[in-house]
């Protein structure tokens, strides 16, 4: 073979691997975040309070969880140390950062109400400037402020109106986020309040089926100093074929720097409709020390049985899916 004809061919080849190296790291970069990104930043489970009975058995150490309105919720409910965003959407972190901001720079609930629903670009920046760090540079950017603007005040997704029934005061029980809605409840908002200017609300792109993130989180979880109290990753388990084996993976994980009293929280479809939701958790008391087949098997055997019904329940330990 001449040595051009060699030569042509040995570059043809270093360029197809070059080629599929990006095409690889592409590729993996658009499996770990969403497909739809923003698409679950309304809250679309509109009655947490059913959680109630789950939520006064939290340790009140650090609220973990994914979503947005989910996460402020949680945390308020259980009264938690501190509240930890954890999404493998950017725009969900952007909106816990934003949120936390306007927490911080508020006075008290009107005013934060006012802040959230009606307040202007030049109210913002004025306000930020109240502020520290990254809560001042968060509140003062106008990003932030068109983002929160067509996210949040205009959001047009058609789960009821996305934030409308957030944003509008519940009076009877069965009204959406009764007992759960911080924007009028002086108490719950107070405690959210105080986290935030505390800086005791953190956030943080994480990817519940990367294992080394989780173990890396872990790591800052424990340099924090604050025990966990919940580990709420909503209907992760439930999202997707493999979402058993996911949970399975990072409940693990979460376990060995967890306490026994730290709570594993998750969501599924009542009736299997994806409408109304019912709510259940394992204890690390259980979890620790068993495989990741078994934890998986529990998982699906909650499912099946929240599924089956179209009862909506809260139930933490189930003996029917810890003890098959």
């Amino acid at each position: 073979m001449q040595p051009v004809a060699w030569s042509f061919i040995r570059t043809a080849c270093l360029l197809s691997v070059a080629c599929f190296a990006i095409f690889a790291q592409e590729t993996r970069h658009a499996v770990a975040g969403p497909a739809n990104p923003g698409i679950f930043i309304p809250p679309n489970e509109q009655h947490p309070a059913l959680a109630l009975p789950i939520f006064r058995k939290s340790n009140h150490g650090v609220y973990v969880s994914v979503g947005t309105e989910r996460s402020f919720i949680g945390a308020a409910l259980t009264r938690a140390k501190a509240l930890y965003v954890i999404d493998y959407d950017p725009e969900a972190i952007r909106f816990a950062n934003i949120n936390r901001a306007l927490l911080a720079a508020s006075t008290n609930r009107a005013d934060y109400v006012n802040l959230r629903l009606k307040g202007s670009e030049r109210v913002w920046q004025v306000r930020s400037q109240g502020l520290t760090g990254e809560n001042k540079e968060t509140l003062g950017s106008p990003n932030s402020w068109s983002f929160w603007n067509k996210k949040v005040r205009k959001n047009e997704l058609a789960w009821d109106s996305a934030f409308g029934h957030f944003d509008t005061e519940p009076k009877h029980s069965t009204d959406p986020f009764f007992a759960s809605d911080y924007l009028f409840d002086d108490n719950l908002f107070s405690h959210l309040s105080l986290l935030a200017k505390r800086s005791h609300i953190w956030s943080r792109l994480l990817d519940l089926r990367n294992e080394n993130d989780v173990h890396t989180f872990c790591g800052e979880l424990k340099s924090k100093g604050i025990p966990l109290g919940v580990i709420d990753t909503s209907d992760v388990p439930n999202s997707s074929e493999d979402g058993t084996s996911v949970a399975a993976r990072y409940v693990t994980v979460f376990s060995r720097c967890a306490q026994d009293s730290t709570l594993f929280l998750n969501t599924a479809p009542a009736g299997g409709h994806g409408v109304h939701w019912s709510y259940y958790a394992f204890s690390n008391k259980q979890v620790r020390g068993h495989d990741q087949a078994t934890i998986k098997r529990w998982y699906e055997t909650e499912m099946k049985k929240i599924a089956a019904s179209e009862q909506l329940r809260a139930h933490q330990d189930d003996p029917d899916a810890i003890n098959p």
